[in-house]
């Protein structure tokens, strides 16, 4: 995971690989997932890979970071409050971050006029 997280500084930022992997273990220290750093995807829960997602975008230059429907990778609601308080760690350049949970919405005005563009 480390690599693939450290990944965005070395292509777009043209850093060193070692230079973008501390970057990348910086990023996993703060939400304490550092021992996710040498796993593969598959050894990774479905929570990890999501932080994963999130780091890398992070990393990238763009100010705005778009969640969308986050329920398919968290996969229980209840898990909701720590990952806002993880991605407020983790949002030291102090991005936009936002959440859009498509699917709850389409299925809750199902029917109704209102109009829900993909």
């Amino acid at each position: 995971m480390l690599e693939n997280i450290a990944l965005i500084k070395e292509v777009h930022e043209l850093l060193a690989t070692k230079e973008a992997q501390a970057h990348a273990i910086e990023y996993l220290r703060k939400i304490h997932l550092e021992s996710i750093g040498l796993k593969r995807l598959n050894q990774c829960t479905s929570i990890e890979v999501f932080y994963v997602m999130v780091i890398r975008a992070m990393m990238a230059k763009e100010q705005t970071i778009f969640i969308v429907t986050p329920f398919f990778l968290i996969k229980k609601l209840a898990e909701i409050t720590p990952v806002l308080e993880k991605l407020a760690l983790l949002n030291k350049e102090q991005k936009n971050i936002i959440i859009l949970d498509n699917l709850t919405n389409q299925s809750h005005y199902k029917g109704d006029l209102c109009n829900i563009i993909k």
